[in-house]
């Protein structure tokens, strides 16, 4: 059977990292506060600001209510 490969834009799963990590600091949150905010492990969201992990619909959009902005902020990278 053939390996399916799936689509993956690194730069945009690492922007999307970046632009949460500017905008919790422009908050003045630490990673551990945001975390616990959004009822997420610290470690999954650290890897979501590094770009590690791609985030689903679902969890960009409550990322952007708790950050108090529109999902679409987040993709402004």
């Amino acid at each position: 059977m053939a390996k399916i490969n799936h689509y993956r834009d690194e730069k945009a799963i690492v922007g999307f990292g970046q632009k949460v990590r500017e905008l919790c600091q422009q908050k003045d949150m630490t990673i551990e506060q945001f975390a616990n905010s959004i009822d997420i492990h610290v470690t999954q969201l650290g890897r979501i600001e590094r770009g590690e992990n791609n985030p689903t619909i679902s969890y960009i959009f409550l990322i952007a209510e708790k950050l108090g902005v529109k999902a679409v902020e987040l993709l402004d990278f």
